[in-house]
């Protein structure tokens, strides 16, 4: 919608219109009576003693896993050929019998991923992620409004109650990415939410940012931890403070928050951060409680900790919700630091706890004049036919895109060239270099964005 000739060429009030319908919309489906309900069950699972929580993951994982080998081809062919059946799983270790999938084996299966017996609403989302490798994950309206029931739950614990005001700084392409002066949001009355760009900040920008924030004065803001923080030493620098009276936390997200950075934050808006972890895939999550401590969500997933070397474990998850498109055994690639054995928090609930997060680290260009554009995945996921993408940035003024293409299938190089520059803008030149496979780090890791400036 946000790069759209008709959006792009209208005027504030009637961009502001267009969002709030579409807001709206999508509040009427998405956080509407089935989210609410959604939520009343997570709110009640959420203080589900050690052997409650076993048995819900029992009996979801049992029917993930048997509507899977009933109804998708590609799990029906992957349980064959490990001579698993679904009756099989008979205790919470028996999920071991079936062999784990990493993104090339999605990538590869496509649609054979999907049931054949959905009916109903599709959604279609494209990622990359921290990974660089480009696909398509499908969900279904149950599996939205049981995603939006946790994010909810999460916002609960960072203070946030239904009817209050939200503000949101992540990868939306708010304004136009060459727009040069303020405003760089959009009032979505829809949800009564104020849109910020986060490609915007900069240091020439970030008092614009801040006076509309207090002003509209929401209770949570949903961002990127680049965003806040570039905010919050903003503030410290100048020796201010915000302002917003009502704001109680800052829950965060797709980018590694450091001790640091809540130092920060705390000490600039005067509240602390609530940090969740997730995929687009939605087959695991972690997210930050009131005593600052991250969860593994147990009532959302089946999110199996795999030990590696060093003490980090591999994140492989199991989704519980998404009928259309279930993930199985699905090996992440991040890594998360574990708690020590036998930890427990002091917010009562039971969730399995982790010290920290290791594998969400992404990186951003830097504008020529100053801006931080981050989560540039974002871009790499609007280019067709690639199987893998990379951002590099090696001067100011120019950024190569780095990809390997799908063998065979059409490549329009001013198209991808376009699809960066719907991010930054056209100060900077972009070049396009195409390879076989782009290169990995020293552990294996491809690194959407390499910046050397």
């Amino acid at each position: 919608m946000y790069s759209a000739k008709y959006y792009v060429g209208s005027p504030v009030w009637l961009q502001e219109a267009m969002l709030s319908v579409r807001g709206w919309v999508r509040g009427s489906m998405r956080e509407g009576a089935a989210m609410k309900k959604e939520l009343d069950e997570v709110l009640r699972t959420q203080w589900l003693d050690p052997d409650e929580l076993s048995l819900l993951q029992l009996k979801r994982l049992r029917a993930t896993v048997t509507h899977a080998g009933l109804h998708v081809p590609f799990y029906r062919e992957h349980f064959k050929a490990a001579g698993f059946e679904p009756g099989d799983l008979k205790s919470l270790a028996d999920v071991s019998k079936i062999p784990q999938m990493t993104k090339m084996h999605a990538f590869e299966a496509g649609r054979r991923m999907t049931s054949e017996v959905h009916s109903g609403l599709k959604f279609e989302a494209h990622t990359s992620g921290t990974t660089g490798l480009a696909m398509t994950s499908w969900r279904d309206l149950h599996s939205i409004n049981r995603e939006n029931a946790f994010v909810w739950r999460q916002m609960i614990w960072a203070g946030f109650k239904p009817g209050d005001r939200r503000a949101w700084i992540r990868g939306d392409k708010i304004v136009p990415a060459d727009q040069k002066v303020a405003p760089f949001w959009r009032h979505n009355r829809g949800e009564d939410m104020l849109m910020l760009s986060s490609y915007h900040l900069s240091e020439l920008t970030a008092d614009a940012y801040i006076e509309a924030l207090e002003l509209f004065d929401p209770s949570v803001f949903l961002c990127y931890p680049s965003a806040i923080l570039m905010l919050a030493r903003y503030l410290i620098s100048n020796g201010r403070r915000y302002k917003g009276k009502s704001l109680r936390g800052m829950m965060t997200s797709s980018e590694t928050v450091t001790d640091e950075h809540r130092r920060l934050v705390s000490e600039a808006f005067g509240v602390q951060i609530f940090d969740w972890y997730g995929a687009c895939e939605r087959m695991t999550a972690i997210g930050t409680c009131e005593h600052g401590k991250y969860h593994v969500m147990a009532d959302y997933s089946y999110t199996e900790l795999e030990p590696e070397l060093g003490g980090s474990c591999s994140v492989v998850g199991t989704s519980f919700d998404n009928k259309l498109m279930p993930w199985i055994r699905y090996k992440l690639g991040d890594e998360i630091m574990p708690a020590p054995t036998g930890s427990q928090c002091t917010c009562g609930r039971h969730f399995p706890l982790v010290s920290s997060l290791i594998g969400r680290i992404d990186d951003y260009v830097i504008s020529p004049d100053g801006r931080h554009v981050n989560m540039m995945s974002n871009a790499i996921d609007n280019i067709p036919h690639i199987l893998e993408g990379q951002v590099r940035q090696d001067s100011l003024d120019e950024l190569t895109l780095v990809l390997a293409l799908v063998p065979g299938a059409p490549f329009d190089e001013a198209a991808a060239i376009e699809a960066v520059r719907t991010y930054i803008g056209h100060d900077m030149k972009v070049k396009v270099h195409l390879v076989e496979s782009v290169p990995r780090t020293g552990n294996g890791k491809l690194r959407v964005v390499v910046r050397t400036v």
